[in-house]
């Protein structure tokens, strides 16, 4: 079970890396209702991320169980997709896109200053079921976890820790509000700026950094066995 746990924590640490939701997220932890707006891009991302994990993982638990002397085809086979989705992505993000960069910060802040908290639910949810990268990192690490083998418990406790990784987008700046009150609203606006304004910079960075890792997984002893590591 350990070894499965080490296994997916990188992958969920990459599936967390989401610009776009984190800034979503903060812009809803500032100002009045916040706490309202929070739980609702909580809840559309956790309810996209949740459809795609149960249906991916329910899928994955009618194959075999890997065998932990020889390689594993099918799993080396998805790290390698995943290794072509990540550098399709970095291909397009690192093309320059300052001025979209821009707009997208200015646009969302100004689309979202008086909406209603359901319009955060549904901005949520749409952000994370077309987040490739996120997808792309989650998907053979639930493979992984479907056919390692541990108990259900096991699996049910890696899964969950997937599905909260991929959520701590959300998750953290609405814990930081929660801890620091309106005194939060100043770093959290930094953030914001920050964040969009590099957020095609930060994406592409972290998808070479896992393109190489699933690349060297593919080809591992963890996938196709063709590599000695």
């Amino acid at each position: 079970m350990l070894e499965t746990f080490i296994r997916i924590i990188p992958l969920g640490i990459g599936a967390a890396m989401t610009p776009s939701l984190l800034g979503l997220q903060v812009l809803a932890t500032v100002g009045p209702a916040w706490s309202r707006r929070a739980i609702m891009v909580i809840a559309g991302a956790a309810l996209a991320f949740g459809i795609a994990c149960t249906v991916l993982f329910l899928g994955f638990a009618q194959l075999p169980h890997r065998d932990p002397k020889g390689p594993n085809i099918v799993q080396g086979v998805l790290y390698l997709l995943a290794t072509v989705a990540l550098v399709a992505v970095v291909a397009w993000l690192f093309r320059p896109h300052q001025s979209l960069a821009e707009k997208s910060a200015a646009g969302l802040r100004h689309r979202l200053e008086h909406a209603h908290a359901v319009t955060f639910f549904g901005i949520a949810f749409l952000l994370s079921i077309k987040d490739v990268s996120s997808f792309a990192l989650l998907v053979p690490g639930l493979h992984d976890i479907a056919t390692s083998g541990i108990s259900p418990f096991g699996q049910a406790a890696a899964v969950a820790f997937m599905f909260g990784l991929a959520l701590s987008p959300t998750l953290i700046p609405a814990a930081w509000r929660l801890l620091r009150g309106p005194r939060a609203e100043r770093s959290l606006n930094r953030l914001y700026a920050w964040t969009m304004r590099h957020q095609f910079t930060i994406i592409g960075f972290i998808g070479c950094v896992f393109a190489v890792y699933c690349l060297v997984m593919g080809l591992g002893h963890e996938g196709l066995g063709i590599a000695p590591w």
